[in-house]
């Protein structure tokens, strides 16, 4: 279960695989280290929350992986209460506890990098909230002057040798619910490419995408999209399906495993993402960064099982990357 060399470096969503009791969740990061993998996405949680601490990311997690952190889980914590929350707020109180979000994530960077006498952190994951087209109770909306300046900021920080890419996630669409209800692909292009600072780029998120145009067809356009553009980065995989399943609604962010033949992804075999998507989004990449799954578990699952997935997902994903360099 390995990738060609050189290829891109291989990542795993942990946090969203990981079981809630937390001696469990520790046994299932220790058992990590036995993975093929070379980094985990990690989440910027809430504020006192174990995974924002570095000696619990210390302890709990193998030296050698590396960590992409996305920001994605304070990002909507913030905004299920405060709708001017965001990076691209024109709210100027709503753009700063963005930035200062951030800078958590800039200062763990720094500290994981002086503990490990290396770079630790590889990616920051951030995001174009609020919308530009969605209104707050407060009638603040996200703004491409906004961002700008957010980036601005970013990119004159210290990050401990930490790329920053925006990771796109579904778009608010009219008469549609949204999973996320970010910006369009498109805008967030022209916003990196107005800014054209080097270091900037972008990451896809399969299922997110998916969502967002309710087909696997919606990922493969975004893929070509931001290669095209010369931004894409990473594509982080997470199945999605309109099917009502073990983990909840149709096309929910649920991060659903992919459908597969190993015995560990039966009960995700509703889910869109299998060994064609895979195939078919890669194709449309071109050469990558990173690359990994996101998933997460049925109800009840146990340690082992969560690992027996990993491993089933992982292979998945490398047989259809070793198919394509073939």
């Amino acid at each position: 279960m390995t990738f060609p060399t050189p290829g891109p470096q291989r990542l795993l969503g942990a946090y969203a695989l990981a079981p809630a009791d937390d001696t469990a969740r520790r046994d299932l990061y220790r058992a990590l280290d036995e993975l093929p993998i070379d980094a985990l996405e990690h989440p910027l949680a809430m504020p006192g929350d174990p995974a924002c601490d570095i000696d619990a990311i210390s302890h709990d997690i193998p030296e050698r992986l590396d960590l992409v952190i996305t920001c994605i889980p304070r990002t909507m914590k913030r905004l299920a209460t405060d709708g001017t929350y965001g990076l691209a707020s024109s709210d100027p109180a709503g753009r700063a506890a963005a930035i200062a979000d951030l800078a958590d994530v800039r200062d763990l960077a720094l500290a994981l990098a002086d503990r490990a006498g290396r770079t630790r952190v590889r990616t920051v994951q951030i995001h174009t909230a609020p919308a530009p087209t969605h209104a707050s109770a407060r009638g603040t909306v996200g703004s491409a002057d906004a961002f700008r300046r957010s980036l601005d900021e970013i990119t004159g920080w210290d990050l401990a040798g930490a790329a920053v890419v925006v990771e796109h996630c579904d778009a608010l669409i009219d008469g549609q619910a949204p999973a996320k209800g970010f910006w369009t692909l498109d805008d967030e292009i022209a916003a990196i490419l107005d800014h054209g600072h080097p270091s900037l780029g972008l990451n896809l998120n399969w299922g997110r995408s998916a969502i967002e145009g309710r087909s696997p067809a919606t990922v493969v356009d975004h893929a070509v999209a931001a290669r095209e553009a010369g931004l894409l980065r990473g594509v982080i995989f997470s199945g999605a399906t309109g099917a009502e399943t073990p983990w909840g609604a149709p096309w929910g962010d649920a991060h659903i495993a992919p459908a597969g033949d190993d015995p560990a992804l039966a009960p995700s075999a509703a889910s869109l993402l299998d060994a064609a998507a895979l195939t078919a989004t890669l194709a449309a990449a071109g050469p990558l960064d990173h690359v990994g799954m996101k998933i997460t578990a049925a109800p009840g699952t146990d340690v082992s099982g969560r690992l027996a997935l990993a491993r089933a997902a992982l292979d998945l994903l490398a047989r259809a990357h070793e198919g394509l360099a073939r």
